[in-house]
């Protein structure tokens, strides 16, 4: 193994114990933002957590182990329009995030707080960053379009899909790229070789949301008002529909041992799709589930309980779940890292993030298998 690897891991271990986050459920910090924070990332190579609040158009870096904060202004202030998203490279340590009014993308340098911007289509949305190409995809509902930003070369390219475009997913291994359009019920099909829509395929009513699974080239639309989830195969892009609890809304996805796992509009619980059988399991998740976030290394699913205003924990392996000790007011949003096995928690409302360290799991046997060889 790479020297640079095994003290790579060495220094997740180091920092698990320095944080205490092996011992129990515990909060670590709460940290008060500006008015209306919109979205959470994180750089799993610089422990460095991120939150968008495009109001006041700035982005609040989070010292993974210290909690202090460092605000970078991203521009002139911004309207609330609570779409903002963001995508991490850890590689090149660079941040992006939409601005859904001014119709582009901040460009954020990790290490010097440098910002710069790239202009996109009307309302931007999504964005799909493929970290094999160094290719960003960036969603705009407002004109029905795909932004490609070559990241290496700085060229761009503009992409007709459909009507109201959504959400994206990216299969880094077959280089597509998949975006659901709302208001007409497709899936675009991207070829990102070059970046051309190679196809358009009818999905459910009212898609929302899509994941992708690499290892086995599926893809998984869920739609909101069929009650349906469209299962895509990428090698032939047959649709395959399978019956689900009404209003399927949020996905996330293990990848690891092919599960999906999705909220509903209305409801109390979280589907679990099985990938190899398309098999469903019901599971009670407070009162009001609704984000989602998924540690592949432990095989947790966290979930945020919106009226419950509190997380629920999954055990992959059983389905069974425990509640974190300590609420949170009015929580909108969960995310989770796995290298740290810290789980982040954001408020809008109250415009709070809160850092949990999650219970004690046991890594896997490959990943601790790594560190003796």
């Amino acid at each position: 193994m790479h020297i640079t690897l095994r003290r790579l891991i060495f220094t997740v271990i180091a920092v698990l114990t320095c944080c205490g986050v092996c011992s129990a459920q515990t909060t670590l910090a709460t940290l008060q933002l500006n008015p209306y924070p919109q979205a959470v990332g994180f750089n799993p190579v610089t422990n460095n957590i991120y939150v968008v609040d495009e109001p006041t158009s700035e982005l609040v870096e989070i010292d993974g182990i210290t909690f202090q904060p460092t605000t970078i202004p991203l521009g002139a202030t911004s309207a609330n329009s609570l779409d903002a998203a963001i995508q991490i490279n850890p590689t090149t340590n660079t941040i992006y995030v939409t601005n859904v009014v001014d119709s582009k993308v901040a460009i954020i340098n990790g290490n010097t707080h440098t910002v710069t911007s790239a202009a996109t289509g009307v309302y931007p949305v999504a964005m799909g960053l493929n970290l094999v190409t160094n290719k960003l995809y960036v969603v705009n509902s407002g004109d029905n379009t795909v932004t490609v930003l070559n990241l290496t070369t700085n060229a761009t390219k503009t992409l007709k899909v459909g009507t109201n475009p959504g959400a994206i997913a990216i299969n880094p291994l077959t280089d597509r790229i998949y975006v659901v359009n709302t208001s007409d019920n497709t899936l675009s099909v991207i070829n990102g070789a070059n970046d051309k829509v190679t196809a358009t395929l009818a999905v459910g009513n009212y898609p929302q949301a899509v994941v992708a699974n690499p290892v086995t080239n599926t893809i998984y639309v869920a739609n909101l008002l069929s009650n349906n989830i469209s299962i895509i195969n990428g090698n032939s892009n047959s649709v395959q529909e399978v019956p689900v609890q009404p209003y399927p809304y949020v996905m996330a996805i293990n990848v690891v041992t092919n599960k999906v796992y999705f909220t509903h509009q209305v409801g109390n619980s979280v589907t679990v799709l099985d990938g190899a059988t398309h098999s469903t399991t019901e599971v009670p998740a407070g009162f009001f589930p609704e984000s989602l976030a998924v540690d592949q290394l432990r095989n947790k699913i966290y979930v945020a309980d919106v009226a419950g205003s509190q997380i629920i924990d999954i055990d992959g392996a059983t389905n069974t779940t425990t509640t974190f000790p300590q609420s949170v007011e009015n929580i909108s949003l969960v995310s989770v890292n796995p290298l740290t096995n810290q789980v982040f928690a954001l408020s809008v409302s109250d415009a709070t993030i809160t850092v949990f360290g999650a219970l004690p799991a046991p890594l896997p046997v490959a990943l601790l298998e790594l560190i003796g060889h």
